[in-house]
């Protein structure tokens, strides 16, 4: 591994695209490797290419499952395979306490609080079992940029985070709303249809709305049914991005 920072995705589709997976990417430094987001595809993606035992950090940017359906593999992973304890456990990023209780208690502790191994019986298992939990707007892990978590507007009273990845690189998360970024790397998340009660910035308003100076620098994630249908680099974007895909910051 270099001693640059490099972003390689892991996936780059919606909820709905099995074919490019789930959208996270990994976060690489010479000593730490954080994934963003842990939809249900990224695991078995992540064990494919011999990468998910390297994780050292993991961020949640909001609790839908393209986002978080993969953790209670991940935490097992971990935690029976791998067998690491204490300090050795992944670092698990959250933006806000709420956002960690509901993670707990509408997604995983159903199938961890119960799990049952040679040892014991994990009746009292919570979060910090599998993982050593932080929450704050403001994340800071040795050899990579500082991070920081930024509110954007996905579903109705539903907590939901971008990320700003240093100076150079910024992630939309899933959001209606256009970047507002001087960074040199944008990663927008798009759907390629519009309605009334949209989740999701729309390709055409994106194209529509966006001055081609950003546009020429927005990378084009979370791509879902139509994508293929279109010349992101014809239309004044930087491109979609594919699965492997790698950014030097």
């Amino acid at each position: 591994m270099t001693n640059k920072t490099m972003i390689e995705w892991v996936g780059t589709g919606s909820g709905l695209n099995p074919v490019l997976g789930n959208t996270s990417f990994l976060v690489k430094g010479l000593d730490r490797i954080l994934l963003v987001d842990c939809g249900f595809t990224v695991p078995s993606e992540l064990i494919k290419q011999a990468k998910l035992k390297e994780v050292t950090d993991i961020l949640i940017t909001h609790i839908h499952a393209d986002h978080i359906g993969g953790l209670e593999s991940f935490g097992f992973m971990n935690y029976f395979a791998f067998k690491k304890r204490d300090e050795e456990r992944p670092n698990l990023y959250l933006a806000t306490d709420s956002i960690a209780q509901a993670l707990w208690e509408h997604s995983l502790r159903g199938g961890m609080e119960h799990a049952q191994t040679d040892e014991n019986l994990l009746l009292n298992a919570n979060l910090d079992t599998y993982f050593n939990v932080h929450v704050g707007n403001q994340i800071k892990i040795p050899g990579l940029p500082n991070l920081d978590f930024f509110p954007t507007l996905h579903v109705h009273k539903m907590e939901n985070y971008g990320i700003k990845i240093g100076e150079q690189a910024w992630y939309s998360g899933d959001t209606v709303e256009l970047p507002n970024t001087t960074a040199r790397l944008i990663f927008q998340d798009c759907q390629f249809y519009e309605t009334k009660s949209d989740v999701h910035v729309s390709y055409d308003k994106l194209k529509r709305e966006l001055p081609a100076e950003v546009r020429s620098r927005t990378h084009l994630v979370h791509l879902g049914g139509g994508w293929d249908k279109k010349d992101a680099t014809a239309d004044g974007f930087a491109g979609f991005v594919r699965p492997g895909d790698k950014f030097e910051l």
